[in-house]
């Protein structure tokens, strides 16, 4: 028995308890899933408790449903349920949170290039968008979007908080930090950052943010791989929102340009994107062009995966995951399906 209890204790001692710390394209699909529904089950138990709310107040839940409070509360229903998915995800998967590469150590010229980057993206995409969501009005499409009230400087740091804040941490723990490098496991970088943008653009589910979602997922994508740190998408994608919402609200109180998409205003537009990308090219070549790449593979996912007969084989080899194409399906359904409820077409 004392013999038994001996040997038990020593193949412990001999097989450590450790986390990986490294993401392959397994965790891709079964995150890419939980992130398309986790905002709606957040959702399905907010409309519950004002349900139990509303018999309470004397209010239906479709009057409690338009306000100012439920716009509030609703723009928590994503960022709250990506956290729970982020935490529960690499509890339960036994992952260590060094996988997703959060590192805050960027210097000075770092984030200057940071501030570039996002002013590029704003500035070089959003006339030709602009010009795009003109041709879905054109074509009789109904915007939705969450309007919270812009009245004073409180309002916005508010707005800030929600629709900058929140989104530019979880969307990149998800996006950037799950997802993207997942799909190192299996793609080469430049596949890996395409079809994560992809990813990133259909699980907004509307066809008004479909190429800047995209354009802003290959941007942050790219800077996350060449800087080797989440924390610069982090940063960028916090940029990016604030930007718009400032903008946003000193057109609001101090008026704003209208823009009259003529032929010349489309050259402007398509001219201005290919600026853009010229800039980021130019950070590219230049910026990058002494950066350390063995630094941004550090911890590649990309090698020998131990398993139980001490046997190795390699994690590029792993067939596609079944739940990874049923969840980018389920992201295009209810891509059309919005677009078409946008149309008046459902």
């Amino acid at each position: 028995m004392l013999y038994t209890f001996s040997m038990k204790k020593e193949q412990i001692e001999q097989k450590p308890f450790t986390k990986r710390n490294y993401y392959d394209i397994s965790d891709t699909g079964i995150a890419y899933f939980c992130a398309i529904i986790a905002p709606y089950l957040i959702m399905v138990v907010a409309i519950i408790f004002m349900g139990l709310v509303s018999s309470q107040i004397e209010q239906t839940v479709e009057q409690m449903s338009k306000s100012l409070a439920y716009t509030i509360i609703s723009c928590f229903f994503a960022p709250v349920g990506f956290a729970i998915l982020f935490f529960c995800f690499n509890k339960k998967r036994n992952i260590s949170f060094s996988a997703v590469k959060l590192k805050f150590k960027l210097n000075i010229w770092d984030f200057v290039m940071c501030f570039a980057v996002a002013l590029i993206c704003l500035f070089g995409l959003q006339y030709f968008i602009g010009g795009f969501n003109h041709l879905l009005e054109l074509g009789g499409f109904q915007f939705s979007s969450i309007d919270l009230p812009m009245d004073n400087v409180g309002w916005l740091i508010l707005a800030i908080l929600l629709m900058a804040v929140l989104p530019a941490i979880f969307e990149e723990l998800i996006f950037r930090g799950i997802i993207l490098n997942g799909l190192l496991s299996k793609f080469n970088q430049v596949s890996a950052i395409f079809i994560s943008a992809a990813m990133f653009a259909f699980i907004h589910g509307s066809i008004e943010q479909l190429l800047y979602q995209f354009a802003l997922g290959v941007v942050l994508a790219w800077l996350v791989l060449r800087t080797g740190s989440l924390f610069s998408g982090m940063l960028v994608h916090f940029l990016n929102n604030a930007m718009v919402l400032v903008m946003n609200y000193i057109a609001l109180h101090y008026g704003s340009i209208n823009m009259v998409y003529n032929a010349w205003q489309w050259v402007l537009s398509v001219a201005l994107v290919f600026v853009a990308a010229g800039l980021i090219f130019l950070i590219e070549k230049f910026y990058f062009k002494h950066k350390n790449h063995e630094i941004i593979n550090e911890d590649n996912p990309v090698e020998d995966e131990k398993i139980k007969d001490g046997k190795t084989k390699q994690i590029k080899d792993k067939p596609y995951p079944i739940l990874l194409w049923i969840s980018m399906g389920i992201a295009v359904v209810l891509f059309l399906f919005n677009t078409l409820s946008g149309f008046g077409a459902l």
